[in-house]
């Protein structure tokens, strides 16, 4: 019983950490790219960022990729020190299929009428 036990938990520890492991993280060196997925499948951007100072990344209004943002974005420091830049990083699904533009911008969103600081953009085609 406890050789059950323990396989099946080793089971499930290789199919989470493969299933992790398959996820496609873009960076900022994939903007201008076209990036093909298959439907349903989630990836990362991961983009430098300091939200400390107000700036964060999200989805620009006249983004049109048939993806949908999952979850909040998620920060992790370059270092320890206070107010420390670091990555940011958002997490997407891709729909049933078709084609657009992911846009993304980083600025403070309490800006409105303040262009943002940086863009990022990559075509998106669902298979």
């Amino acid at each position: 019983m406890i050789k059950k036990i323990l396989f099946i938990s080793l089971l499930a520890w290789v199919i989470a950490g493969c299933a992790a492991a398959g996820t496609r993280t873009l960076t900022a060196q994939d903007a201008g790219k076209t990036v093909n997925l298959k439907a349903g499948e989630t990836f990362k951007v991961t983009l430098d960022g300091n939200p400390t100072t107000g700036y964060v990344w999200e989805v620009a209004a006249d983004s049109n990729a048939p993806v949908t943002q999952v979850g909040e974005w998620e920060f992790k420091a370059d270092s320890d020190a206070v107010g420390a830049g670091g990555k940011l990083t958002l997490t997407f699904q891709a729909g049933q299929g078709g084609q657009g533009a992911l846009k993304l911008v980083y600025h403070r969103p309490f800006e409105a009428q303040t262009p943002p600081a940086e863009t990022f953009e990559v075509q998106i085609i669902i298979n």
